[in-house]
């Protein structure tokens, strides 16, 4: 079984990390988890037994998505069959502010609408920031744009995104009125499920973080209590790792088998 380009390419760091280990005194034994990208053994076997990497433990996270004990919902296992490469996203819409891996559902692409149609500001004419903005605000506002973006706004505004809503970067994304309904209310709504969330301005003190919430975010716990009780996967955030595309190519997965986490537990440690 060939190596696989993760394995190639991370091998050199992990390596490195070994010998920062030893010189710090952690013994060989204390291992290094390898997680992201692992679907087989197979393909990291000159991994395992490594003097030059010591004791390697790894992590499965997509796989065991598609067992018979995972909670989440069929519609969500299903569609985890038919996914190609490419498929999956490692974005940071994420009220968190980290990076993460989503499926791009309608629900992912129009995050990444969003954030294209985006542009910056000034609140007064500095530079190629010299043209007025006429489209997307209410009359007392006062956005100096350059000529180009002025431009893209008339063309967004042409086509029904025409309530633009200001981000915590100095910039505004145009959103049609419908989709600003829905994040103004869920601003609105929000349950304080992080003590600092990027999509509104929850503290966990209960008072105001003094920051703007971020319209290019989402409210997490309204998406994952969603999908999480059977909301259709298009409207919702669906996570999977990268190889998530894997599933609709290996056999072990062929004519829809969803094995029991003890039968996929068994097939990982043939190796493949």
């Amino acid at each position: 079984m060939p190596r696989t380009r993760a394995s190639q390419g991370t091998y050199p760091r992990v390596k490195e990390l070994r010998e920062t280990m030893s010189e710090g005194g952690i013994p060989d034994s204390v291992p290094i988890v390898m997680a992201g990208g692992v679907w087989r053994l197979d393909e990291w076997e000159h991994w395992i037994d490594n003097p030059e990497l010591g004791q390697i433990a790894f992590q499965f996270g997509t796989r065991p998505l598609l067992t018979q004990e995972s909670p989440i919902p069929p519609g969500w296992k299903e569609r985890l069959m038919t996914l190609e490469e490419g498929d999956v996203l490692l974005h940071r819409f994420s009220p968190t502010g980290f990076y993460s891996s989503a499926v791009r559902t309608p629900f992912l692409r129009n995050l990444e609408a969003r954030s294209e149609r985006q542009i910056a500001f000034t609140k007064e004419s500095i530079g190629d920031h010299a043209f007025e903005l006429d489209v997307g605000i209410g009359t007392k506002k006062n956005y100096w744009v350059t000529k180009g973006d002025l431009q893209h706004a008339r063309e967004w505004h042409a086509q029904g995104f025409t309530r633009a809503m200001k981000t915590p970067d100095d910039t505004l994304v145009f959103v049609t009125p419908e989709e600003e309904k829905i994040i103004r209310r869920d601003q609105a709504e929000c349950m304080g499920c992080l003590s600092q969330c990027a999509f509104s301005s929850w503290a966990d003190n209960e008072e105001s973080t003094g920051r703007l919430a971020d319209p290019r975010s989402f409210c997490i716990q309204k998406t994952l209590q969603d999908i999480a009780h059977g909301g259709h996967v298009d409207d919702n955030l669906m996570f999977a790792g990268h190889s998530a595309f894997r599933f609709k190519s290996d056999p072990f997965y062929s004519n829809g088998f969803v094995p029991t986490v003890k039968q996929l537990v068994d097939r990982i440690l043939t190796g493949a």
